[in-house]
Parts: C-alpha cells; structure tokens; sequence
C-alpha cells in the first residue's frame, strides 16, 4: 500500500539523513560543490534519463548546439545536488545567518496582502532553488502554507516536511487520500497566502497547454482557485546572483472576475507564460530531469478533438 512504512523505507531514509549529517558538517560552498558534483555524476548511473533531459531540451531549444544542449543539462543535474545541500544548510541556519545566503525582493507586496487579509496564491516553479523561497516567505514573516506531493517513502517525507516548515507553515498533499481543494480554499479564505507548483506533468483534471512549443498536462488548480477565491497571484522566481540565492517577487496577477472553463483557461496559459520566461533567462536552472511532456501524445489526440480549446 501507498505511503506505508516498510523497513526497506527506513534503510533509505538513514541513507539520506547520514547523507545530510555530512553536507551539515561541511561549510555551505563545500557542500554545495558536493552535492553538485554527486548528481551530475548521477548521468551515468542513469544514462537513459539524462539522454532525456537532451532531447527535452534540444526540442524546447532547437536553434541550441548540442554542446549546449549538454551543458544545459548538466547544470539542471549538478542544480539538483545543489539543491539538496542548500536545503539542510539553510534549514540548519538563524534567520539571521539565512538571511546572508538569501536574498528576497518585492516581498513587501505579500506582507501588504497578508496585512490586509486579502490572501494570495504563490506562482512557483522548479527552478534554481524552490524550497530556499519556502523557507524565505517564513523567515521574511509570510504566513504561507504550501501544495505539494507525498513522497512514496513516509520516513523521507516526515522529515522533508519538517524541515520545510522549520520556520513556520504548513503543508497540504495534493496527492493524498484527502482531496486538498477545500483546505486550500479554507487557507485562503483566513487571508493567507499558499504556494502551488503547476509545472510538472499533470495526472489528472488537466488542461492541455502549449509549453515550449509542445503541448503538456497543466493543472488548472492555480487559476481555479484563484478565480474561484478572486485572491492575487504573486509569481515568484528563484535565480542565483553572485554566490546568492535571490527570489524576486514580482508584481501580482489579478484573475479575471468570471469563473469559467474558458477563464481557467487563460489564466492558466499566463500562468504558463511565467515558466517559459524564466526557462528562456535560464534554461539550466529548470528542472529537466522531470519528462514534462510525459502525455504529450494524450494531449495532441485530445486537442485534435477539441480544436476550440487550443
């Protein structure tokens, strides 16, 4: 059964947590390079999948020489690693001493509407390092929650939600017996904010979109929610300046006024558009090791059917 403790998910999770003892043992750049350095040797334990991360990048980048399309994908690989040990150093930190390793912009906008109780949803994606934002809206005096997925192993997921939320917050399972629709819509309705990631493959209740170039599953919880609440949403992204992790704030997203399918729709597609702008400054800081376009031939069938909703 899904998400039930078995011994073998208890020898993983000493394996990730004697992991982490190590990389707090380091100082923060060592640790970094070391966790950089672990995933991208990952490519060749997993030749297979990292040839994917190429051709998704290749397609996405067509005009990109393969040397580039190389580097592209090692960086999301190595981003990875670094990820990971940036996670446990800052978790390990003072908000004091996190606040030296990053930096955040624009965030006077969600402490207004948390002021106000207005609420708002957290346009998010996984680029550079998403979590670091996370730990950043606490630090900053955000009242957040976030919508994520069960990990499969219950060891490892305890123990990623509690270092997710050491800060403060909290956390609803999108992927949970127990459909997180409503405690979302509670969440907002109390004038807090909420962050959602939608740039993963959908696997259900999705809407087809097109995403660089080629169509992919999108969930439309984001925009639904959001029209649904008529609460903001702040798109947030994540980039690396000068050693620093810094997260930027930009200016919110006002739903339109009318919930409908058509309008779920089109919000969701300005959703969308954020990704792809980011994913052009940066393509290496994305997370490419995901096969985004999983359901790409569903989605051309369906489209194909429905030519109105392309």
């Amino acid at each position: 059964m899904r998400f039930q403790k078995t011994p073998l998910h208890y020898i993983q999770y000493l394996g990730l947590k004697t992991a982490c003892a190590m990389l707090r043992l380091l100082p923060y750049t060592w640790a970094v390079a070391a966790g950089r350095f672990a995933t991208g040797s990952v490519r060749f334990i997993m030749p297979k999948r990292f040839k994917r991360s190429m051709y998704d990048i290749q397609r996405a980048f067509p005009q990109k020489t393969p040397q580039e399309v190389f580097a592209i994908a090692l960086e999301s690989w190595r981003n990875m690693g670094g990820i990971l040990a940036e996670f446990v150093q800052l978790t390990a930190m003072t908000p004091e001493k996190f606040k030296k390793y990053v930096a955040v912009t624009g965030i006077e906008k969600m402490l207004e509407a948390q002021r106000n109780k207005q609420g708002g949803i957290i346009h998010i994606g996984h680029f550079t390092n998403w979590e670091a934002f996370g730990l950043a809206g606490a630090v900053w005096g955000i009242d957040k929650a976030v919508l994520a997925q069960r990990v499969d192993n219950p060891y490892v997921d305890e123990e990623t939600n509690r270092l997710r939320n050491i800060f403060t917050g909290r956390t609803f399972y999108s992927n949970h017996e127990d459909n997180p629709f409503f405690a979302c819509m509670r969440w907002l309705k109390k004038g807090k904010l909420l962050g959602i990631l939608i740039d993963q493959n959908a696997s259900s209740s999705e809407l087809w979109i097109p995403f660089m170039g080629r169509i992919a599953a999108f969930s439309p919880i984001t925009a639904l929610l959001s029209i649904k609440m008529q609460v903001p949403v702040f798109p947030v992204q994540v980039v690396r300046k000068q050693g620093k992790i810094v997260c930027i704030v930009h200016d919110p997203l006002t739903p339109p006024k009318e919930y409908s399918q058509q309008n779920i729709r089109a919000f969701t597609k300005t959703l969308v558009k954020c990704y792809e702008d980011w994913l052009k400054e940066a393509p290496g800081s994305w997370l490419w090791a995901h096969n985004r376009w999983k359901r790409e031939a569903e989605g051309e069938k369906y489209l194909q059917e429905h030519p109105d909703e392309r």
